[in-house]
């Protein structure tokens, strides 16, 4: 039996905004200018939604989200809850 390559749809869902939040830290990382500002306001929500996702998850969707996340990104990314 061979994996299915796609991930499911919430693990999808979940790199799509991790790759958000990866932006927003490019975006502070370079400085002070609008894309910072946005960055700045929209890195919470981006936060929130992923842990949403993520406490959603099965077993199995999170193990599936841990090997397509980063390596050092998915030990943090997914240590739940968080105060």
């Amino acid at each position: 039996m061979n994996p299915d390559p796609q991930p499911s749809a919430r693990v999808a869902q979940a790199l799509q905004i991790h790759r958000s939040i990866a932006a927003c830290h490019a975006y502070l990382a370079r400085g002070d200018d609008a894309h910072a500002l946005t960055a700045t306001l929209m890195l919470p929500c981006y936060r929130a939604e992923f842990e949403r996702l993520v406490l959603a998850m099965s077993a199995a969707e999170r193990n599936e989200l841990t090997s397509l996340l980063p390596i050092g990104e998915a030990q943090q990314s997914l240590s739940l809850p968080r105060a």
